[in-house]
């Protein structure tokens, strides 16, 4: 494997970082991450809580080109590499506000471009989180050639719904359910909060009792009883973005973004709409335990594809699995998850 850091020229002039990995043997196809929301280098450094170093994409990097796959990583506006735990990264904030969806979707194109230029005409966009949603939209503006999408961490609604739905209650519920539902209820019951199956409840819960967590005394925890946590946020946050809080939104929540970014976001189309238009493979990576776009906006879209009678969509399911589908099974275990596997192997395959 050799790698390369570059910076190409986008549309509007701004210089994109990106960092491409390739093959010994050189081959055709090459895979783009499309960056998940927030502020991302083309490392994306980390530190685990004993200090241990790691590079996220250092994964995706050996693993695709040992399959003869070139992969490239970029940088979101306005973020440079740092030093500083926990991102690893500096912000330029003038260039952070040119962080928005239409200028990621143009800066995506120009590395498609570039890439087509060096020889590579077979590309596919794996597109995580917001880049479920970027990717889609790249593919839409048919300026580039994409020939398959991979999208993890699905958005299926439009921004606005997935935070709302987040913000409810729901993420704490999947959070926790992965700990204490044993039976795949979908919802806690008393018997398995009390059996603690891995002994963090009290580190959960500081020793509350189920009657305490239980709000509405139904007898279940379900988003319910979590929602009052997380709707006094959610209504923060909603009037800072159309304030144009930046500041507010700097301090107070908890991935980095601006109302501009937010606002953007809010006004497009969801991928419910767009992705039945689309007529290349499109594969969905989807985590039974995913607390921040949920497994269900996979069996959406497949079921709003099989109405159409489209059959140009795969969904891949894992149980168990996270938002991230266990990346860090890698990291900790030296294993890579069944869902991250199978992202490699569908790009090999395709």
């Amino acid at each position: 494997m050799t790698e390369r850091i570059l910076s190409l020229r986008a549309a509007d002039g701004y210089g994109i970082l990106l960092k491409l990995s390739e093959p010994e043997k050189k081959g055709r196809k090459a895979v783009v991450f499309v960056n998940g929301s927030g502020p991302n280098t083309y490392d994306n450094k980390r530190q685990l809580p004993d200090g241990t170093l790691f590079s996220y994409f250092d994964l995706f990097a050996s693993q695709f080109t040992n399959r003869k796959i070139a992969f490239c990583r970029y940088s979101t506006r306005g973020v440079f590499p740092g030093e500083q735990p926990p991102l690893f990264a500096e912000i330029n904030e003038k260039e952070y506000q040119t962080y928005l969806p239409h200028t990621s979707v143009s800066d995506i194109e120009a590395i498609v471009l570039y890439l087509n230029r060096i020889g590579y005409d077979k590309i596919f966009l794996l597109g995580w989180s917001e880049g479920s949603i970027l990717a889609p939209l790249v593919v839409r503006n048919e300026a580039v050639k994409i020939d398959a999408l991979l999208l993890a961490g699905y958005c299926n609604e439009n921004l606005k719904k997935i935070l709302t739905w987040q913000l409810t209650g729901n993420a704490s519920l999947i959070f926790y359910r992965r700990l204490f539902d044993y039976h795949r209820r979908g919802y806690i019951s008393r018997e398995d909060f009390e059996e603690d199956r891995f002994h963090v409840r009290d580190q959960l819960f500081g020793g509350h009792s189920f009657a305490e967590i239980d709000l509405d005394h139904d007898g279940i925890l379900t988003e319910k009883d979590f929602a009052p946590a997380s709707i006094e946020h959610l209504n923060a946050m909603l009037r800072a973005i159309e304030s144009n809080d930046d500041e507010w939104l700097k301090n107070n929540h908890s991935v980095r973004l601006t109302s501009a970014w937010f606002k953007e976001h809010f006004s497009l189309k969801p991928n419910k709409k767009i992705l039945p238009r689309l007529n290349l493979p499109i594969h969905i990576f989807s985590g039974e335990y995913d607390m921040m776009t949920p497994s269900f906006y996979a069996d959406d879209i497949e079921s709003e594809f099989a109405k159409r009678g489209k059959t140009n969509l795969t969904v891949h399911r894992f149980q168990n699995h996270d938002h991230d589908l266990n990346y860090m099974h890698y990291i900790v275990y030296g294993k890579i998850s069944e869902g991250i596997m199978a992202i490699l192997n569908t790009a090999a395959a395709l």
